[in-house]
């Protein structure tokens, strides 16, 4: 089941130079993947590594952050599904909730 939300996506393709950050949006999310805007094309397989700002806080005070890696599965313009093969959610830093990162 996929939902829809559209949250902040920090991400960067690995192995690429310079390893740029690229900031973007989600357009929907699942237990097991997430489809977001690229800048760019992105090849089938190629690995990512993103940060999506999550919507909840933890004890409603932590804002937290959720730290994914895994291939892209599906390409399609500036659009792209990639699958979770490691996940883990994060604190963010003040810096970071402040610009919404």
């Amino acid at each position: 089941m996929r939902f829809p939300l559209h949250l902040s996506v920090r991400y960067r393709l690995i192995g690429a130079e310079p390893p740029a950050w690229t900031v973007t949006e989600s357009l929907n999310i699942s237990s097991t993947g997430i489809l977001f805007t690229t800048e760019g094309a992105v090849k089938p397989g190629q690995g990512i590594e993103a940060f999506v700002t999550w919507p909840v806080a933890l004890d409603k005070r932590v804002s937290l952050k959720l730290a994914l890696k895994g291939p892209a599965v599906r390409c399609e313009g500036n659009l792209t599904a990639m699958r979770f093969e490691r996940y883990e959610f994060k604190t963010r830093s003040a810096d970071a909730v402040a610009v919404n990162l």
